[in-house]
């Protein structure tokens, strides 16, 4: 947003795909294109996830999620921008082209450049062209919604799904009272009190593995955990995939 003389620059024109290493699971992309289409096309054609996910995946653009360093819901399971960010291409001010769009994962020669443009929101050239690196689809995801009167609660129940979930906790977001307050005005909120009120707190908890009965099991002795520890007060498990989209929308 401009309040001086800045200016305002839309790659969304740049929204092409280029190519997807099926080997190394990495994507080539434009800047413009739109967070969604990329997940949906890189996990329609080539089974893989991006491992970027939020909430204004329909509007927002990979190239602004690189220059801002976006992180998202999965950030706890693969980190942010800078852990995922294989190749880039930058437009500096001086129409210099800057092409660092390597796809070689273990590149060691030198000053790493292409970082210091994650982050940078424009400041030090235009992000034009992308490579990011895509972990495999899951065959296995489970999503469970949670309660807590407590953020002391929110930071145990955490704690407790690092120790049972482990390897397979992709995803823990929390929002307090006065979010969920603010998203019930437009989304219905899917865990209410008797009364109808939100809970003091809510979490959303994602696994992601190769092993539906294995997942299952270990989600299952989460949950039991952290109810009769009383860290817990309430939650739903969403029971298949459509279930699952329900619930992170």
């Amino acid at each position: 947003m401009p309040i001086n003389d800045e200016v305002i620059l839309s790659v969304e024109g740049l929204n092409q795909i280029h190519s997807f290493d099926e080997m190394n699971g990495i994507v080539e992309c434009d800047a413009g294109c739109v967070l969604q289409t990329l997940q949906e096309k890189v996990a329609r054609s080539w089974n893989h996830l991006v491992p970027i996910d939020m909430g204004s995946k329909g509007t927002c653009l990979i190239g602004g999620n690189v220059a801002t360093n976006a992180g998202g819901q999965y950030y706890y399971r693969f980190g942010s921008i800078h852990a995922n960010i294989i190749g880039i291409e930058v437009v500096l001010a001086d129409g210099t082209i800057l092409d660092l769009m390597s796809t070689n994962r273990k590149d060691n020669t030198g000053y790493d450049l292409k970082h210091l443009f994650v982050g940078a929101e424009g400041t030090l050239g235009i992000i034009t062209k992308v490579a990011l690196s895509c972990p495999r689809l899951p065959r296995s995801r489970n999503t469970a919604f949670l309660a807590c009167d407590s953020f002391e609660s929110v930071r145990k129940t955490l704690s407790c799904a690092k120790d049972e979930l482990g390897e397979i906790l992709a995803a823990f977001e929390f929002m307090d009272e006065e979010v969920l307050d603010q998203v019930a005005t437009e989304l219905p909120v899917p865990l209410k009190k008797e009364d109808g009120g939100n809970y003091h707190f809510c979490i959303l908890v994602e696994t992601q593995g190769s092993n539906s009965d294995h997942d299952a099991l270990k989600l299952e002795t989460f949950l039991e955990k952290v109810m009769e520890d009383g860290n817990v007060i309430d939650g739903i498990v969403a029971q298949d995939l459509t279930q699952v989209r329900t619930v992170l929308l």
